[in-house]
């Protein structure tokens, strides 16, 4: 059922789940929370299953956090065809990202990863961020940010797909400036673009490798569960939180990366 775990694994999975749901529905990044322990639970499965469920549990919450955006918070709601043009644009590019994956070597593209994470923290810690935030947007909500929108999405799919670490925070940085945003404005519409990569990318991966759809539906509600009250959170404390929050996630993709590549 729970592919011959033990009740200890499943309880902790469940757990890490829950908060890894908060933190993703507050700047992303609960992958890098989520994913390790589904890798060391389940190794025997290869590579695909955990990064399989990680990416279905991980969309289940994903949904549940852009429905409370969208339904709390009205500046969160965009024109619906923007936000299925950008999803689809998204899920083209992680699946690209993951055929070049298949085809490079990660430990390659680690070192430009990490000069980019440093480049936005940077960018954050320094306030720049903010004030490309209040400049004009590059393009108004409407049928003239669809191009931009997608551009960036494709992207960060691509990325998505290829490496992974800090998905959810690039989204973030990318629909603030493209359409001109609050950091919690532009979260109604990360969650649902991110929502439609974790579908593209589990679909594939749950073909690949054994899986338990009642593991899923347990660590799905978890995450679902701790996505919500991460949005909550979020709309109460407001974009200086979520900027904090921000620091610290790409604080951790960095530090995980560093010492994948050198340690």
């Amino acid at each position: 059922m729970f592919l011959d775990l033990t009740g200890e694994s499943v309880a902790l999975l469940t757990l890490v789940a829950l908060l890894a749901g908060v933190v993703d529905a507050i700047v992303g990044g609960g992958g890098l929370l989520q994913l390790p322990f589904l890798l060391a639970v389940l190794p025997g499965f290869g590579p695909a299953t955990p990064l399989g469920v990680n990416k279905a549990v991980s969309a289940l919450g994903n949904l549940a956090s852009a429905a409370v955006y969208r339904r709390r918070n009205p500046g969160a709601r965009v024109d619906g065809r923007l936000l299925a043009w950008a999803g689809a644009v998204a899920v083209a590019g992680a699946v690209t990202g993951a055929l070049v994956a298949a085809s490079l070597s990660v430990r390659a593209l680690r070192p430009v990863v990490i000069a980019v994470l440093v480049t936005v923290l940077w960018l954050v810690v320094s306030g720049r961020l903010a004030r490309a935030a209040e400049a004009e947007p590059v393009a108004p909500p409407g049928r003239r940010a669809r191009l931009p929108l997608a551009a960036s999405s494709w992207v960060i799919g691509l990325y998505d797909g290829a490496v992974g670490p800090a998905t959810g925070s690039f989204l973030l940085l990318a629909h603030q400036r493209v359409l001109g945003r609050s950091l919690v404005d532009s979260l109604g519409t990360v969650k649902a673009v991110q929502c439609c990569m974790n579908l593209g990318g589990a679909a594939v991966l749950l073909c690949a490798g054994p899986t338990s759809w009642p593991l899923i539906a347990l660590l799905g509600l978890a995450n679902t569960a701790g996505s919500a009250l991460g949005a909550r959170l979020t709309l109460r404390r407001g974009d200086a939180f979520v900027r904090a929050v921000l620091v610290l996630a790409v604080l951790a993709a960095t530090g995980k990366l560093v010492h994948d590549q050198w340690f």
